[in-house]
């Protein structure tokens, strides 16, 4: 009896020191459901290259500092295309729940990462992957700027006194052609019978072309012009600084070139729009073979405004009434600009 009783006491002191082992060896349990998601975004460029890519790794270190235990959060550069596919994949090996890739030049390395590691979810911004809809860990998502050129096209109207607008876009392309329709949309919201000239530089880095475009629009009767137009936009600015005329900026500020004559800015915020997919990617709001856009409603899209007392208090109660309703679906907005 005593025989079989030391039996019982080793099997279970082996059991238990098995038990020990496999948690951890130190007393102490791991429990990987607690542990944090963790993200990666793999950029094209290097975050010190340009400044909305900068604002937008701000914006999540500091939404990280108020919720830390939210998500990990890290940017790896790529910025060489034979290193795409590599350091894609590496994030994957590194063990990333969520990767990030960005715009359409990554879309094949995307593709091929995301076969090879399906248990992954891959969010492209602004990827223009085609054949979306057959990949089951690939979400597309980007940017509503149909929805603050519908938003600068009020505030331009409101202040026009010759009824006619007009705009310098950088190029012919999708996202900048969103730009313009909404704008055209804006405008007519206001007034049906507005008129408005569309001029494209086809380039986001030349102001000479911008002035130069901007000065002809000014000359065939615009009191009202915007630059969607990188920097190019710079130039356009000028243009109105020169000829006096009011001018609506997008994604940045022109207070050193046009003070008292920048009505608005079209702000995008990329953090948000990130911060919005990656939180809609971890609250099991994931969206695979989809494209998802984040505008108003999310905070990714809104005017922004100058000290300057240009627009007065009656116009931005007008423009945040109309965004209400545009976060809330009631205003549809079409894609494709009504002219060119």
């Amino acid at each position: 009896m005593k025989t079989r009783t030391k039996i019982i006491s080793i099997v279970l002191l082996v059991v238990l020191l098995i038990a020990t082992v496999a948690c951890g060896g130190n007393g102490d349990t791991k429990d990987d459901s607690t542990a944090k998601p963790r993200v990666a975004m793999v950029s094209y460029m290097a975050v010190d290259e340009a400044e909305w890519l900068q604002n937008l790794v701000a914006g999540v270190e500091q939404y990280l500092k108020d919720n830390p235990d939210r998500f990990e959060f890290k940017v790896i550069e790529a910025t060489q295309p034979n290193e795409y596919e590599p350091k894609i994949k590496a994030a994957c090996e590194e063990g990333y729940d969520i990767v990030i890739t960005t715009y359409d030049n990554m879309a094949a390395a995307t593709i091929v990462a995301a076969e090879q590691y399906p248990d992954v979810k891959f969010g492209t911004l602004d990827g223009g992957i085609e054949n979306l809809e057959s990949y089951k860990n690939i979400q597309d998502f980007r940017l509503s700027r149909v929805e603050t050129g519908f938003l600068a096209g009020i505030v331009g109207a409101k202040m026009s006194k010759t009824n006619k607008l007009g705009i310098v876009a950088g190029a012919d392309v999708g996202s900048i052609n969103e730009i313009i329709a909404g704008w055209q949309q804006g405008m007519r919201y206001v007034n049906n019978e507005i008129e408005d000239v569309v001029m494209y530089a086809n380039t986001f880095t030349d102001p000479t072309k911008g002035k130069e475009l901007g000065l002809a629009l000014i000359n065939q009767g615009c009191d009202v012009i915007g630059g969607a137009a990188g920097g190019t936009g710079v130039g356009v600015a000028q243009a109105a600084a020169e000829k006096g005329t009011y001018y609506v900026a997008w994604d940045v500020h022109y207070p050193d070139v046009v003070p008292d004559l920048e009505l608005c800015s079209a702000l995008n915020y990329f953090d948000k729009m990130v911060l919005a997919f990656i939180n809609d990617a971890i609250s099991d709001n994931y969206q695979p073979g989809k494209t998802t856009i984040y505008g108003v409603k999310e905070g990714a899209a809104a005017l922004g405004y100058l000290d300057n007392n240009l627009i007065s208090d009656e116009i931005k109660k007008f423009v945040e009434e109309v965004a209400d309703k545009v976060a809330a679906g009631e205003i549809e907005l079409k894609l494709e600009p009504i002219h060119k």
